[in-house]
């Protein structure tokens, strides 16, 4: 659904899109993926390595994650001396903390909010939880943009 959005609301400058990382507990590897995929964002490669941990959602060991890195052509040891870091830690904790103060406990999810004129907050206007009809969100997003 992301680049069906992208392409009508979030290159026309319609829309912001806000990534949060929610790495559930469930999933033994999830958080050191999403350490992953925040430390090839530190070399501009965030969705490259989200799009390839996706698809390779079981496979996730930590071992493993320095294979994908090689396959999106990253600077290897850079990538390994951020993941065994630590790095980011901090905000994908920051991440979960948000989420979970919005109620969201699983993925996928959307927060819908529009930003409050002068600052950098934002107002909660709906959440949509679970996977939805593409169509569905785009009528929620043309409504909140009709309502400005």
């Amino acid at each position: 659904m992301l680049p069906q959005i992208d392409e009508k609301f979030i290159e026309t400058g319609k829309v912001e899109l806000v990534f949060l990382d929610l790495p559930l507990q469930m999933h033994s590897n999830a958080f050191k993926a999403a350490e992953a995929a925040a430390c090839a964002g530190d070399q501009k490669k965030f969705w490259e390595m989200h799009n390839l941990l996706f698809i390779h959602q079981h496979e996730l060991a930590p071992e493993q994650l320095s294979g994908y890195a090689q396959t999106i052509e990253l600077d290897l040891p850079a990538f390994q001396k951020c993941l065994s870091s630590g790095r980011h830690e901090g905000e994908i904790r920051g991440s979960i903390r948000l989420a979970n103060s919005l109620g969201i406990t699983g993925t996928p999810a959307y927060v819908l909010a529009r930003r409050i004129p002068g600052g950098d907050k934002v107002q909660v206007l709906e959440i949509v939880h679970g996977v939805r009809p593409y169509e569905e969100l785009e009528k929620k997003i043309n409504a909140l943009l009709a309502s400005k």
